[in-house]
């Protein structure tokens, strides 16, 4: 395991950068929004990212970085849990999206142990925090397994809540700065996904993929069908519950498979959902990327394994007092 210094806020607080390898892949990660800022496989870093801390600070498409308290959307900023209306800050148009202004991507996370395989990070929420109710303590574990690295969740509350974490890396698997994922072939193990309006907030329909551009049951290039989206895929996809597969310790079931020109990745996770989301709103010449790379439209995929949007105010995602929250999802790339 190597670590560094990796920067400094503006707060004077130092974020530490921790490698874990197990010999096949080779994965860094920050205590800034527990960001991960490489992900290499033979020679290829799979994972966006910037070159310095200033940069991810000063950026807000959640480069790499762990998501919550609610990952994804609530409509209109609010939902009712025990007959109790909770608001919650609308920084997305009119909606509340990936756990508010400060969410955990803008927060630094404690170590709590490290080795050369394996990071443990943890995080409190206070009470209120960004509008959320309960005290929320949460703790991930970054575990690099030969091809494999898992991510696994688990948070408790003192109040019931609702909690919904993930990872929002943005991959290529040719390598940062090497296009767009256009070419890329991916697979969804999905029979339907969730419908949503303009504001991209579910409207109650599941349609069946079948016969429409979202179906990629059947392997095909990202960019063959996305002019029938409109903008790009920003969707969440209801899994097809797959038989669970031993990978990296635990039993998951695939949700997804996307191949470049040398790299194969495929998703693991327990979870019901994954939006799957092109980079449509990456954009801009500050900051750069590694390497310098500009950001631009469809120069990654994002796979963040979920509950569905807005699940809260339909009953869903619900954390209480007396439960653990606790999900895995396993991202294995390797040669194809």
């Amino acid at each position: 395991m190597n670590k560094r210094i990796f920067g400094t806020l503006p707060s004077g607080t130092a974020i530490e950068e921790y490698t874990l390898s197990d010999g096949a892949a080779e994965v860094s990660i920050i205590t800034f929004g527990g960001a991960i800022t490489r992900f290499v496989v033979d020679g290829i870093d799979v994972e966006l990212g910037f070159p310095t801390l200033e940069d991810y600070f000063e950026d807000h498409s959640h480069q790499g970085a762990l998501i919550g308290r609610y990952g994804n959307r609530i409509a209109k900023g609010r939902f009712t849990l025990n007959g109790v209306e909770y608001k919650l800050a609308q920084n997305n148009g009119n909606n509340h999206l990936h756990g508010g202004v400060i969410g955990f991507d803008r927060k630094v996370w404690a170590v709590e142990s490290a080795d050369d395989t394996t990071l443990v990070l943890t995080l409190h929420a206070d009470d209120m925090e960004e509008g959320y109710p309960g005290n929320l303590d949460v703790k991930v574990t970054y575990r690099v397994t030969g091809y494999a690295l898992s991510i696994e969740y688990e948070a408790k509350s003192d109040k019931d809540t609702v909690c919904n974490l993930t990872n929002h890396s943005y991959f290529n698997l040719n390598g940062c700065g090497s296009g767009d994922v256009l070419n890329h072939v991916a697979r969804i193990f999905a029979d339907a996904y969730t419908e949503v309006d303009d504001e991209l907030i579910p409207t109650g329909n599941r349609p069946e993929v079948e016969g429409t551009a979202f179906d990629f049951r059947t392997p095909h290039a990202i960019g063959e069908r996305i002019a029938e989206t409109g903008f790009g895929y920003d969707h969440n996809y209801v899994l097809t519950k797959k038989p669970p597969f031993p990978i990296a310790g635990y039993s998951l079931s695939p949700a997804a498979v996307v191949t470049g020109d040398a790299l194969q990745m495929t998703v693991y996770t327990d979870q019901p959902c994954v939006q799957f989301y092109t980079a449509n709103f990456l954009s801009g010449d500050r900051p750069l990327l590694k390497g310098g790379a500009v950001k631009h439209k469809h120069a990654a995929f994002c796979l963040e394994t979920q509950e569905e949007p807005d699940s809260p105010n339909h009953g869903r995602a619900i954390l209480r007092a007396d439960e653990t929250y606790h999900t895995v999802t396993v991202y294995e790339v390797k040669p194809k």
